[in-house]
């Protein structure tokens, strides 16, 4: 979590207060459930139907409505040129974009079970169903918000930590209104009241006819029939028939893993990367490590995005070329998706795969002395100042930035007081202009050394929702005025909105970071820009992991040398696959410094998967076959 306001700001989503509001999708839908159910008579089959239905369409709406990339309400099925097996497959198995037309295995066959068994149909036991469908409600609003904000299925042991932390700087931080969490409280309240009402007509105390009870002892056949054919993929979202019992096997497995993972650290040995400190550099150009916020691949996946960043790329590139800097790019595989942005830079700066909060706080833990051998310690024994900017007005007490700072061996960290900033402030955090952070720090750090220095920084103003936004200007002077905050970003949008607010995030970010690499006055300055993580909400798992990387510096030779890892020339990447991993970074920018400003040695090893510490986080979409 190097920056302490950082480490959490994925933890914890931005729009709560927006989320309880009465006029809200998920209350409109409630309060129209609730009414069409007060006319429905309890011996109605058609009720009967229709309950069951609308208590499994609430299970998937939560993923539905946050999905708005792959999210539909009802299929669409693509029946040409298909067999019948893959018609099958398509309708009763396997869809890949969630939508409303799925089921939960264990509720169909308890339902077949209540209506065929007669010593089931009791009171006691339909309350017992009550709750133990809120339970798996929960479940899957908890999956689906995993799935669309980070792409990856739910990790018990990764996530607690993330959501205890993230939810205790949430309420410090955010302004949680009364009326919001009254709405809370009345919305699940109102849910539970509608499920239990629900129940009545699913679990009426007269047995279903009998065309009903066949349909649902041939439902209850077919989940038995895919849990034979099946059973590895019973767990996943993309079932149509999917189990509960499944996921949390997978899950408890899952976390298992992840917590062997961080007992390997406790006795982890960074030999490989300990090494470099028997190489020294004889030339010692200033380094600036830029993280850019939710900077992901998926702009070339998309192709009005594709269209655009390509003719934003040519300009820029256009510019830094006429003022004698050179670019070389490469897409580089992040270790998260869609947030989690210290688990990113914390990779690529120490050189190892970091996928998870429990592992990033078991290396935090082991280290919070200092000493881990990673970029900034190797730069420091070579004589450089180790600056670092977070410019979050939000912040933790001193003794977390102290145990950061100590942790990421930081000799001065530039926090928002030290900015001297009094203008309107943008976004989550909220923060300053960074047009105007970056600057100013960048002024500072002049001012205090006239050696060598690493300055690490992760961008602000692309952070989700992206809107509003700062202006770009002249002077970053300017900034630093007074002036009334911007309206509050709302998720009541279009998603079409959203997207266009991504766009321009993106777009001033890289328009900033080219003027404020056209301002350095150092000649031999080397920049390193690199993307996080895929932007929530607007991407898709499908769209990877993968994130844009650039090295831009005067030295062309030095820029050019980056090929051999994938980079090709210019700001722009159009091979669709990343060429190598954040975890791999440390390795390759030490060898080529080394190889362009060391002293001729031989250079150490490149670790494309950096220091191993378990098994590979990543978990990749399975499809059946």
């Amino acid at each position: 979590m190097g920056e302490s306001g950082q480490a959490v700001k994925a933890q914890v989503h931005p729009n709560g207060e927006e989320g309880a509001r009465s006029t809200s999708p998920a209350a409109w839908i409630f309060r129209s459930i609730a009414v069409l159910t007060s006319r429905w008579r309890p011996s109605s089959e058609l009720s009967f139907w229709i309950s069951f239905f609308v208590l499994h369409i609430l299970l998937f709406l939560p993923v539905v409505l946050m999905d708005r990339e792959g999210g539909a309400l009802l299929p669409t099925f693509q029946f040409s040129g298909l067999s019948p097996d893959q018609i099958w497959m398509q309708i009763a198995v396997w869809r890949r974009e969630p939508d409303l037309l799925r089921f939960n295995s264990e509720i169909v066959l308890f339902v077949a079970l209540w209506a065929v068994v007669r010593p089931l149909r009791h009171v006691a036991v339909r309350i017992a169903f009550v709750v133990a469908y809120l339970l798996v409600f929960f479940y899957y609003l908890y999956e689906g918000a995993s799935l669309t904000f980070f792409s990856v299925e739910p990790v018990f042991y990764s996530q607690l930590r993330m959501a205890t932390e993230g939810f205790s700087f949430f309420l410090q931080n955010a302004r949680v209104t009364t009326v919001f969490v009254a709405g809370v409280v009345l919305l699940i309240a109102g849910g539970a009241a509608l499920v239990a009402r629900l129940a009545r007509f699913v679990l009426p105390e007269q047995r279903p006819g009998p065309k009903t009870r066949a349909i649902l002892v041939s439902a209850a056949l077919l989940i038995g029939v895919q849990s034979v054919l099946h059973t590895d993929l019973l767990a996943r979202p993309e079932m149509v028939f999917s189990s509960i019992a499944a996921k949390l096997h997978r899950n408890i497995g899952e976390s298992r893993r992840v917590y062997l993972d961080v007992q390997r650290i406790e006795t982890l040995d960074p030999t490989p990367v300990e090494e470099y400190s028997q190489f020294d550099l004889i030339e010692r150009p200033p380094v600036y490590i830029i993280f850019a916020e939710s900077y992901g691949s998926v702009l070339y996946k998309r192709n009005d995005w594709r269209a655009l960043y390509r003719d934003l790329t040519e300009r820029l590139e256009a510019d830094l070329t006429g003022a004698g800097w050179h670019a070389a790019s490469a897409l580089s595989l992040a270790p998260t998706w869609g947030g989690g942005s210290w688990m990113s830079y914390t990779s690529a700066l120490f050189g190892m795969r970091v996928s998870s909060d429990p592992q990033y706080y078991a290396l935090l833990d082991k280290y919070e002395d200092g000493g881990y051998p990673d970029l900034g310690q190797f730069l420091k024994d070579q004589g450089y100042q180790y600056y670092r900017l977070t410019a979050l007005s939000m912040g933790l007490p001193e003794s977390q930035w102290e145990k950061y700072a100590t942790f990421y061996g930081v000799d001065r960290w530039l926090q928002y007081e030290d900015l001297n900033f009094s203008g309107p402030e943008f976004g989550w955090g909220p923060a300053p202009p960074d047009q105007y952070s970056l600057n100013f720090a960048r002024e500072t750090v002049r001012g205090e050394t006239e050696g060598p220095f690493l300055f690490f920084t992760i961008t602000q103003n692309s952070h989700y929702p992206w809107a509003p936004l700062p202006e770009l200007v002249e002077t970053w002077q300017e900034l630093n005025r007074p002036g009334p905050p911007p309206p509050p970003s709302s998720e009541l949008i279009e998603h079409s909105e959203r997207r266009q607010n991504y766009w321009n995030a993106i777009e001033y970010q890289l328009e900033m970071l080219s003027d404020f690499i056209l301002s350095e006055p150092n000649e031999q300055a080397i920049f390193v820009l690199v993307g996080d993580h895929q932007p929530p909400r607007v991407s898709r798992g499908e769209d990877g992991w993968d994130t844009p990387m650039h090295i831009i510096a005067k030295d062309a030779e030095f820029v050019a040398s980056f090929k051999e890892y994938g980079f090709t020339s210019g700001l722009a990447v159009w091979d669709p696959e990343p060429t190598f991993r954040h975890e791999g970074f440390l390795s390759m920018f030490v060898r080529q410094l080394l190889a362009a400003y060391g002293n001729g040695a031989e250079l150490p090893s490149y670790l494309p998967e950096g220091v191993p510490i378990g098994e590979k986080g990543h978990q990749p979409v399975l499809t059946p076959h």
